[in-house]
């Protein structure tokens, strides 16, 4: 197979680095997707149940904020995710090209709806109407997202899809497996938003422990054996499955109070989502090793860049939080 390099283009820092921002970085978006997905899906359900009270709904209230955080937490890990693996990237964005430049319009309309819901609707109809719309959106464009890394990491696919169709509609030729993938990404969703709406998690952990399970062990059929040879990959996947058990039996434990059922599902969704990101990682190193080694990128150090990209991203971070902390505070109001 034909190895890729980024030629004589420097990177400005070394990889390490860039990889732990990617980590880091798509960690907090990975859960904040699950939250904004969680809370739109159970929202929904909440308003066809109480209809009479669809005004004090408490998703319609958080979602703006949710929206917002998962918007700003996801552009980063793309850019990272350019300067590490651009020929990879860029090629794959290409094949899925008019579905992936549809991303940002599918973006706005899913966070039209989600205000439609919270400050337009007049009635509950319109409310559940608006709402779901922005769910399915939202379904949507993670599966766009699913599809585009999925090709990212087969280059033997790129030119067979090409040769056939050129107008940015190439979706991943294997279905199942990018269903599986898909399926097992989003499995904490339901249980996150079930969390934050302090509502009983059992019948939602069940379903999520279920999900995750079912969707790996699908998705892992299709896995080559550079990629089930990987250390990183056989660790991070005993701990997914791991931890999928453990919220099955969490499902279970009798927790009177809420607020402690929520802490221990927000712990349980850290640790999946730092598993969910090395399991991907690993698979991702172990596909494009053959043919592409972040090691044999040229580096050109700039340490002022580092500091001023390091200092910035702390500021956005802050300034962040702070946004979360105020829009918390209003909506009560």
């Amino acid at each position: 197979m034909k190895t890729f390099t980024l030629g004589d283009v420097p990177m400005g820092a070394p990889p390490w680095l860039f990889l732990i921002l990617l980590f880091v970085i798509f960690w907090l978006h990975l859960m904040s997707v699950w939250l904004l997905l969680g809370t739109t899906i159970l929202g929904v359900l909440d308003l066809i149940k109480e209809k009479a009270n669809w005004k004090t709904n408490k998703a319609i209230s958080y979602l703006p904020i949710i929206f917002a955080l998962t918007i700003n937490l996801g552009v980063p890990p793309l850019l990272f995710l350019q300067i590490l693996y651009a020929p990879f990237f860029f090629s794959s964005s290409i094949l899925i090209a008019t579905l992936w430049i549809s991303v940002f319009f599918l973006l706005m309309f899913a966070y039209g709806m989600i205000y439609a819901a919270r400050y337009g609707a007049q009635k509950a109809g319109q409310a559940i109407t608006y709402l779901s719309l922005a769910g399915i959106t939202i379904l949507i464009i993670s599966f766009i997202y699913s599809n585009n890394m999925s090709l990212m990491i087969k280059p033997e696919y790129w030119q067979g899809l090409y040769s056939v169709k050129q107008n940015g509609f190439n979706l991943y030729p294997n279905l199942p497996e990018v269903i599986s993938r898909w399926i097992w990404v989003l499995s904490a969703c339901l249980v996150m938003g079930a969390a934050l709406l302090q509502k009983s998690i059992r019948i939602w952990a069940l379903i999520g422990a279920v999900l995750s399970i079912t969707g790996l062990i699908i998705y892992k059929s299709f896995w080559t054996p550079d990629i089930v040879s990987s250390a990183l990959v056989h660790t991070a996947l005993i701990a997914d499955l791991a931890l999928a058990g453990i919220l099955a039996v969490v499902a279970f434990i009798p927790v009177k109070n809420a607020k402690i059922q929520a802490y221990i599902v927000y712990a349980w969704v850290g640790l999946k989502a730092m598993a969910v990101v090395a399991l991907r990682h690993g698979i991702r190193e172990a596909s494009l090793n053959p043919v592409y080694k972040l090691s044999d990128i040229p580096i050109t150090l700039q340490p002022v860049l580092i500091v001023l990209f390091v200092t910035a991203t702390l500021i956005a971070f802050g300034i962040m939080i702070w946004m979360y902390i105020r829009g918390r505070k209003g909506l009560t109001t």
